[in-house]
């Protein structure tokens, strides 16, 4: 399996616009975003979850907080294990959701460690891989941030590429391995947050492109906050980026018609990668009969 398939099948959550969105990336113990149904959909992997990102103060992505946290306290787990949240600098609706927390949930036997954190700001993750966090497109005069899992990796430096091994052994034994290869940084997994397209130069090469894509049509956009789906995988197209992953899907659309509509710009932009599709179907359900 190839490292983007990999990453993808270790992401899981729920998207739908105006309802909620989340994810949770199992290998760093990640949850991107906190929307509503993430304790009843997660169950006992919610005690998985280290560190909680959240990309802006919108009730869709911060309205299943209070139950995470509560649930944490209470259910068959590890009750004493921390958690941290970070959340964009100065975010009002935050501000307001941390004073009802510590209201009505009152003292918990963790740890809440909660951290405001800014474009540029990097958490170190295992290995030569770390988290960095940076500036969506999505609300006026106010801060809203994606998240990006990188990796710093050494590569040999281009003069170098076509020189036989053996001079190569020549090299490093004469001037050491450092005169041959260069640090680079590798892009694995970025999310988008709700935002209008990213920047190509913020989503380049990366292994997996977890990104907004709203609407089908553009003329269905009334303001710039949220991606088209042809806007998406244009950028993906340019950025060189190995999977795409579509998230966000307004509620408008029947599922044959998202269907439809990906796979007609797909084949408009000659897209080759994997690209796929989180589109959620909860519905309430009937009681069944047992006896």
């Amino acid at each position: 399996m190839s490292l983007s398939l990999e990453i993808v099948d270790n992401l899981c959550g729920f998207s739908l616009a105006k309802y909620s969105t989340w994810f949770y990336y199992k290998p760093d113990n990640l949850l991107l975003d906190v929307g509503e149904g993430v304790s009843v959909t997660m169950r006992n992997m919610i005690f998985g979850i280290n560190t909680v990102l959240i990309s802006h103060g919108h009730a869709d992505h911060i309205s299943g907080l209070p139950g995470l946290l509560s649930s944490r306290a209470s259910s068959m787990g590890d009750t004493e294990k921390a958690i941290n949240i970070y959340y964009p600098k100065a975010d009002r609706n935050i501000a307001k959701i941390y004073r009802y927390i510590k209201e009505t949930i009152g003292k918990v036997p963790y740890e809440i460690v909660w951290k405001e954190i800014s474009p540029g700001d990097r958490l170190p993750l295992s290995g030569n891989r770390y988290l960095e966090a940076f500036a969506s497109k999505h609300i006026d005069n106010t801060l809203s941030l994606g998240y990006k899992i990188a990796e710093e990796r050494n590569r040999l430096k281009a003069c170098y590429r076509d020189i036989p091994q053996k001079e190569l052994i020549q090299i490093i034994q004469s001037k050491g391995k450092k005169e041959i290869t260069e640090t680079y940084t590798q892009n694995l997994l970025c999310f988008s947050g709700d935002s209008m397209p990213l920047d190509q130069e913020t989503v380049q090469s990366s292994e997996v492109l977890l990104h907004d894509a709203t609407f089908l049509k553009l003329e269905d956009r009334e303001e710039n906050t949220h991606a088209t789906v042809e806007e998406v995988i244009q950028l993906a197209k340019a950025s060189n980026v190995s999977a795409l992953c579509l998230f966000h899907l307004s509620a408008r659309y029947r599922y044959q018609e998202i269907i439809e509509g990906i796979q007609q710009y797909l084949a408009k932009y000659e897209m080759k990668i994997p690209v796929f599709l989180l589109y959620s179907f909860y519905s309430p359900l009937s009681f069944k009969k047992i006896q």
